[in-house]
């Protein structure tokens, strides 16, 4: 076992999270991802048109893969704030990279919080070498620092079973935040990963491409797209391992372990949803295509009705019935199954014998499973929500 959590369990990461005073009460606002070697860096972001500063400027320092460094402000989101809003963040590149001593473009940014509100750049400043006096091998307050409405952290970290010299497996770690403004295509979220494995540029973007796809494009909260969404991650090469390349044995093996690691970070946030008192997981097999599968799965899960209705662990399985169809896939209601915590509720056209008091009594579960099979074709996929409850519109109204 490995004292080291999240983004400091691979080796030659350490980081760091403070406050500056963005947020009120002394909470920790500011974090910070660093590499003690020379790294490479791969991106993902929001598909919304408004972009925030922080992923204007990752964009341009993107068009060359080394990057050592991520610096991450939580409470302000940095979007909508114009030419002030780009001037800003590079004025923090610039600070930081002074204080690390490295160049600019190896510094990428993230940002979470309030739109249409000017960072408090000198405070950030000010604070920026305390921020990076800070920096050790422990992950917690760099996971709590990048944190807005969530009310835990979000970390994970997993082995690939890829050993380089020395016997050493290369390592992932990841930290995550995420709570609200959580829909399809990233979502308000951040995420971020450090690995000390050697690694092709091409193939690590690869890799992350494919993860993102499979955990973090796969859930919702509310089905809001957010300005800011990241996914950043950094790989090292400490590890000593042979160059992991596209297409090989060892890259399907970080692969499949990249994903795990974003799955098991994707859960955490749907499960520290705003108001969030279940976690709803629906799987769809049998499509006609993966499209299909998608675009249900994401449907049912993010249908307001469906997670009221489970809020309130009231049985009313035509509301889901009803999202499946509005997908506009392949659905036709006389051949598939629809079955709610294993308890099959329609089949072939026809309302299955079930016990509604039983499967109200499921409904009280944390975890609620929705399963339809379409028996339309063989490709399946899986999206996971939340409940809606009254304490989403509560922290929202505010």
């Amino acid at each position: 076992m490995y004292r080291n959590s999240g983004v400091t369990y691979p080796r030659g990461f350490k980081a760091a999270g403070i406050s500056c005073g963005i947020k009120k009460n002394n909470k920790k606002d500011l974090a910070l991802i660093y590499s003690d070697s020379r790294a490479i860096a791969a991106g993902l972001f929001t598909t919304n048109r408004i972009k925030s500063a922080s992923i204007l400027v990752d964009l341009k320092h993107l068009k060359k893969p080394n990057a050592r460094a991520i610096f991450i402000i939580s409470g302000n989101a940095n979007t909508c704030t114009g030419k002030k809003g780009i001037r800003d963040s590079q004025a923090i590149v610039q600070s930081l990279a002074k204080s690390l001593s490295l160049k600019e473009e190896e510094i990428l940014l993230a940002s979470t919080g309030r739109i249409g509100v000017f960072l408090p750049i000198t405070k950030i400043k000010r604070a920026i070498p305390n921020l990076v006096n800070h920096l050790s091998e422990a992950s917690n307050s760099t996971a709590q620092a990048i944190l807005t409405t969530d009310k835990k952290i979000k970390e994970a970290t997993i082995a690939t079973k890829i050993f380089g010299q020395g016997k050493r497996e290369v390592r992932i770690g990841g930290i995550a935040k995420g709570a609200g403004m959580i829909g399809p295509n990233l979502a308000t979220m951040l995420a971020f990963f450090t690995t000390d494995a050697l690694i092709e540029p091409a193939a690590l973007r690869e890799a992350l491409i494919l993860a993102v796809r499979d955990s973090f494009n796969r859930i919702t909260v509310d089905n809001e797209e957010s300005t800011n969404d990241s996914a950043i991650i950094l790989a090292n090469g400490e590890a000593r391992n042979r160059k992991i390349r596209k297409g090989t044995e060892n890259f399907l093996k970080f692969s499949s372990a990249l994903n795990k690691i974003s799955l098991d970070l994707a859960k955490l946030i749907v499960a520290d949803g705003e108001g969030a008192t279940k976690v709803i997981e629906v799987k769809v097999k049998g499509a006609w295509c993966q499209k299909d599968a998608v675009r249900i799965a994401k449907m049912v899960a993010g249908s307001n009705l469906v997670k009221a209705a489970i809020a309130g662990s009231f049985p009313n399985w035509g509301r889901i019935m009803a999202a499946l169809g509005r997908a506009r896939g392949r659905a036709n209601p006389n051949l598939l199954d629809l079955s709610i915590n294993g308890i099959l509720v329609f089949s072939k056209g026809e309302i299955r014998n079930y016990q509604e008091k039983r499967l109200r009594e499921s409904l009280n579960k944390k975890a609620i499973k929705i399963e339809i099979n379409l028996y339309s074709g063989k490709s399946q996929s899986t999206a996971f929500g939340c409940d809606l409850t009254e304490e989403y519109v509560r922290i929202n109204k505010e």
